[in-house]
Order: C-alpha cells, then structure tokens, then sequence
C-alpha cells in the first residue's frame, strides 16, 4: 500500500478511538497528509476530527474551507504541474481570505514532488514570488470588476 494510506489510516484509528471513549478527549483538528514517490505518484489525505480518513486531489481545511474547496473544484488539478498549481493555491488562499472579518495573515507555501524527489520542503522564493504576485493581481482584478458593476 501507499505511505500516505496506510498512516493515514493509522491516524484516523488513533483519533478515532478518542471519539468513543468517554474519558478520552476527542481531538479538535483536521490533518493533511501529502506524500510523493516514483511508483504511486501524488496522494493527498485528510483526516477529519472524528478519524474518519478521505483522499483527494485537492483539499483545504480550517476557517473558510467551504469557499476553498469550492475555488479548488474549479480547477483542472490532474493535468496542471506543481509550478502552476503553486500559484492557484495562493489565489485560491487569497481570495477565500476575508479583510474585514479575519486577521493578517502571511503567505506560507509548501509542497512535496517530483521537483523535491518526494521530500516536503518551502517553496523555492522565486516560485513563492511569482504565486504571491499572482494571487494579489488576481484578488485586485476581482476586486476592480467588483467596483465597475
């Protein structure tokens, strides 16, 4: 089996078992595992509060993962390569991202691949760059589009 599947499900067990017993207190996070190697290629999973593990090509997490995960289902993520969905990933943070209602937040990036031989490692500052300057004149397009109408 793949890494990602068998700790994921390890996990799951684990956090599972602090939902059934009474004097055990449940965990309160969702956690994202993503692994890569030469025979399986991408696998991403999430385990949600309850144990109950899933897969997917794209997922996202934590406040406003509603709007994320609708934005990542617009996108063609089994065709398009790391570089790429580096950036759609910051305008997808970015436009999820409430000014009003939520703090500051700083863009940190991450990824695991073929470019990284299947290690996880921060995103090279070029690549981080050029995706932080993408997602802003995207979220300031929208915005302008916003004030014409």
């Amino acid at each position: 089996k793949c890494k990602a599947v068998v700790s994921t499900q390890s996990t799951g067990k684990y956090m599972h078992y602090f939902t059934v017993y009474g004097h055990l207190r449940p965990f309160g996070v969702s956690i994202l595992i993503g692994t890569w190697d030469e025979i399986n290629g991408p696998k991403l999973m999430e385990i949600d509060p309850s144990g109950t593990a899933r897969g997917y090509y794209g997922c996202a997490v934590g406040k406003g993962k509603q709007n994320a995960k609708t934005e990542i289902e617009k996108l063609d993520l089994s065709s398009m390569s790391c570089r790429e969905l580096v950036k759609e990933v910051a305008k997808v943070i970015y436009s999820v991202h409430d000014e009003v209602k939520d703090k500051h937040f700083e863009l940190e990036l991450s990824w695991i691949g073929k470019e990284t031989g299947g290690t996880h490692q921060l995103v090279p500052q070029d690549i981080y760059a050029e995706a932080k300057t993408y997602a802003e004149e995207a979220l300031n397009d929208s915005d302008d589009e916003d004030t014409d109408m």
